[in-house]
């Protein structure tokens, strides 16, 4: 008989990705990597086959904590500004000064990992949706290519404030910008 585990692999994998988060993929090394999750080398390998494997799912939990819950939150709003809905991925989170969880991956491990460039673009793909649900029931733009154009550029300035916020970079007039790029002056 299997001796049932004994640790939580919720809490393991929140550890993994605080981790992960903080240092990187690559600069993260097993006995870092089992610090954090709270394991021994023994039920880190029982329960999970490889570091590659537990990145994954810390990206997995991310698509579901944070990525849904945004995706949510924008379908959620009812304010008449577009650029109000906008405001929260523009607004600093006690985890700006690590970055962006996607962005992180998409830079540092999607490059030599298909399966991670995978799901970094399916969640960026979700984002991009999100906003556009968000420019369509407003209207903004003059056009529906308009309106998709409009979401690439916002995703696009969303991932610039995540990678500006690690950096340390102030975090200046964001509402003025996007409201100026949507028209709502």
């Amino acid at each position: 008989m299997a001796r049932p585990r004994e640790f939580d692999t919720s809490t393991a994998i929140g550890g993994a990705m605080a981790i992960f988060w903080r240092q990187g993929y690559k600069a993260t090394n097993l006995p870092d990597l089992l610090r954090a999750m709270g394991l021994t080398r023994g039920s880190f390998y029982k329960a999970f086959a490889d570091k590659e494997t537990v990145y994954f799912q810390t990206l997995l939990r991310y698509d579901t904590e944070v990525v849904s819950t945004t995706l949510a939150m924008l379908k959620a709003c009812d304010a008449p500004l577009a650029t109000t809905c906008l405001m929260p991925l523009f607004t600093p989170s006690g985890k700006t000064d690590m970055g962006c969880f996607i962005c992180n991956a998409m830079v540092e491990v999607a490059p030599d990992n298909p399966k991670v460039a995978q799901k970094t673009q399916e969640m960026a793909d979700r984002l991009k949706e999100g906003i556009l649900d968000v420019l369509e029931v407003r209207n903004v733009g003059t056009s529906p290519a308009h309106r998709a154009d409009l979401a690439e550029m916002i995703l696009h300035l969303y991932f610039g404030f995540q990678a500006m916020g690690k950096s340390g970079r102030a975090q200046d007039d964001w509402e003025g910008r996007i409201r100026r790029l949507l028209g709502e002056v």
